[in-house]
């Protein structure tokens, strides 16, 4: 039985992870709708501009800390406010530090539901999303 079709939003500074997890979750098997950004101000007017005001939903998000550095928490922050979008969003903190005071910090927020430490298994994002992975 097919999966319904999930939204997925990823913020990245690394084209390749980009295109690599554009090229999984969309595979014609799977079709999962991504949306790839590389810069947080782009992702967030996409979210403002074209998510909410169509009362859709996004079923995950896909967060580089590198990309955002210290200014996570205060991006977290920003992503909290957007209640009406945020209900049912899960966020994935991908990062290059394995930082256990990061990871404490970020895990606190309720719709953070993994912090991973980069290198990243291709397909790792792909089962954490759907439950199975090829």
């Amino acid at each position: 039985m097919r999966q319904k079709r999930k939204k997925v939003l990823c913020v990245d500074s690394d084209p390749s992870f980009l295109d690599l997890q554009k090229k999984t979750l969309t595979h014609k098997k799977i079709g999962h709708c991504f949306f790839g950004f590389n810069d947080f101000g782009d992702a967030i007017h996409f979210i403002e501009k074209q998510v909410i005001p169509h009362n859709e939903k996004l079923d995950y998000i896909l967060l580089d800390q590198k990309i955002l550095g210290k200014e996570l928490v205060s991006s977290l922050e920003k992503i909290s406010g957007l209640k009406n979008f945020l209900k049912k969003s899960e966020i994935i903190v991908c990062t290059n530090e394995n930082n256990n005071a990061l990871r404490n910090q970020v895990m606190q927020y309720p719709f953070v539901s993994a912090f991973l430490v980069k290198p990243i298994p291709s397909n790792y994002i792909e089962f954490l999303i759907t439950g199975q992975s090829d």
